[in-house]
């Protein structure tokens, strides 16, 4: 499942997936998808594993996060 974290967090290091490569979410960096990182309130870029990457090059643009990985940022 996708993650989201902020360019200074960076990579995660998934203790099951290998994280490959990260993608924009729509609006970024006036975006509602914040970083997850504990403590963090930036915008967070999402990053995908192997699987995710496949997907994402065949044309998928949404993708599930783990439960409490990600925070929303509403007005």
């Amino acid at each position: 499942m996708a993650l989201v974290r902020c360019e200074r967090c960076g990579r995660p290091k998934g203790r099951v997936r290998t994280y490959v490569t990260s993608v924009t979410p729509l609006g970024y960096s006036e975006t509602a998808a914040i970083c997850g990182h504990a403590g963090c309130e930036r915008p967070g870029l999402v990053w995908l594993d192997e699987q995710e990457k496949a997907e994402y090059d065949r044309g998928q643009r949404i993708f599930s996060v783990p439960n409490a990985a990600v925070k929303i940022q509403v007005a």
